[in-house]
């Protein structure tokens, strides 16, 4: 009765406590190599201003987990790895970096649109797919469209996928690459009308 009773309990205890891995988290930058201006020069703003409007971005991915796309339609949600910020502000800071990075020649800056911000431009960008595979490849598919007081002036399509390390530091520096690759795009689609 007493080894029943002790392996009732011991049993007990182990299914009630668990082993949690510990949580990873992480914030998107942009890569060194690729900021090759950002930390060399001051923007002081006198040029255009570029406001970022809210981006659109599909709610499977604006979570805190990490989302990776299995084969086919299966996607693989990680509470372990997890964004420091939501993807889509994490995205609006980084092209704002990033366009900044691009307008240095004009002296222009991006930013994410606020209140109080009277920008010269506004840029909405409409994601449909940032997503990849922790050990193989990470796309970023994208819609974007400049607009000067209201207007349309250019819209774009983005797509571009790339080739990752082993990880999820590779894997989040990588969406790093990518929002910087879609900022020298649009850049080239638009430099001729922001100066």
């Amino acid at each position: 009765m007493i080894k029943k009773f002790l392996f009732t309990s011991l049993l007990i205890l182990c299914s009630c406590s668990h082993i949690s891995l510990p949580t990873n988290v992480y914030v998107i930058d942009i890569p060194q190599e690729n900021a090759k201006q950002f930390d060399n020069s001051l923007q002081s703003g006198k040029g255009p201003v570029i406001a970022i409007m809210p981006i659109s971005i599909p709610s499977y991915l604006n979570r805190p987990q990490i989302v990776m796309r299995e084969k086919g339609s299966r996607l693989q949600i990680s509470d372990n790895h997890r964004w420091a910020e939501n993807l889509d502000k994490a995205v609006s800071r980084v092209l704002a970096s990033s366009l900044t990075d691009n307008l240095s020649s004009v002296n222009g800056v991006a930013v994410p649109l606020k209140l109080g911000i009277h920008p010269d431009y506004t840029i909405q960008l409409d994601i449909s797919r940032f997503e990849g595979n922790v050990n193989e490849y990470l796309e970023l598919d994208a819609f974007w469209t400049l607009q000067k007081n209201g207007k349309k002036i250019l819209q774009a399509s983005f797509y571009k996928k790339i080739e990752i390390g082993r990880g999820y530091s590779e894997l989040v520096r990588a969406y790093g690459v990518l929002i910087y690759y879609l900022a020298e795009s649009m850049i080239q689609s638009f430099y001729s009308h922001i100066r």
